[in-house]
């Protein structure tokens, strides 16, 4: 915890100290998706570091639910924590940070199935056009991330983090194309979709027989306030993580860490500090 506030005093240090000059932390993009049938905003933080040695190469991290907001306060943290002045605890990586479509509801390119949200048999919430994960899932493997492969000095390192809905994604994703992506920072998903439907599609798929890969660092926070629609979130996200950490691949490493004093709201810093030292680091 401690680091934690020295990585934010840190950034905040930094803006204050510059405070006259104009900042830019990232440039925002626009991307034709033949996929989607949309133009699909994006925008990319560049590491200190990029334009000053042009032969080094740079992990990407692909931050899902990529707002202005998500993506100021990744950014502020990768940087502080790969700076020499909290030691270099990860490695410098380029962040490409993708919002939600402006067309749709961002429910429609993280669920994999199109189904009404129940749970114990009574209706949460109602969608529409929804179940669009595995074209979103082609949408990164397709076009968004050979493209930043192409304009980036990018290694083969890519880390896909996402949260709640975001963080059923990329659990799909390991799930369907585990070689999409090479780490998984999963924080307290929604296990609850459709019936338990990760675990089902695991069990229903026979992937404890098939090849899986991946570093993935789960997350979950203490949900108690939701009552029994909270306590079957995180079982099933336990069942989850005991599934993959018995998987017999020996390329895939799976980790884990509770936050009881952090609810489904409020998870989501501490996931980034404890995740990201865990997969980037040096």
């Amino acid at each position: 915890m401690k680091a934690l506030l020295m990585a934010f005093s840190y950034l905040y240090f930094i803006t204050a100290s510059y405070a006259s000059e104009n900042i830019v932390l990232a440039k925002k993009h626009q991307l034709k998706s033949i996929i989607l049938g949309e133009h699909r905003s994006y925008s990319v933080y560049l590491p200190p570091s990029y334009k000053q040695n042009l032969e080094r190469v740079y992990p990407v991290i692909y931050l899902l639910d990529g707002d202005p907001t998500h993506l100021k306060a990744l950014a502020g943290l990768v940087e502080a924590l790969s700076t020499e002045r909290l030691e270099k605890q990860i490695q410098q990586a380029i962040i490409v940070a993708v919002p939600n479509s402006k067309n749709a509801i961002r429910e429609r390119d993280f669920t994999p199935t199109n189904v009404d949200w129940t749970f114990n048999g009574k209706l949460l919430e109602k969608f529409e056009n929804i179940g669009n994960a595995a074209n979103y899932t082609a949408f990164f493997e397709k076009e968004l991330i050979p493209f930043i492969n192409k304009n980036y000095r990018t290694s083969n390192k890519q880390v896909l983090i996402g949260e709640s809905f975001g963080g059923l994604f990329a659990s799909y994703v390991l799930l369907t194309n585990h070689s999409l992506f090479t780490d998984y920072l999963i924080i307290d998903a929604t296990y609850l979709w459709d019936n338990n439907y990760l675990n089902r599609y695991f069990d229903e798929q026979q992937l404890i027989n098939k090849q899986l890969k991946g570093n993935v660092y789960f997350t979950f926070a203490n949900n108690a306030a939701f009552g029994e629609i909270g306590e079957a979130n995180y079982k099933w996200g336990l069942e989850l993580a005991k599934k993959l950490k018995a998987h017999p691949s020996n390329s895939l490493y799976i980790n884990q860490r509770y936050f009881e004093e952090e609810t489904h709201g409020t998870v989501a810093a501490l996931s980034w500090y404890y995740g990201l030292k865990s997969l980037l680091q040096k």
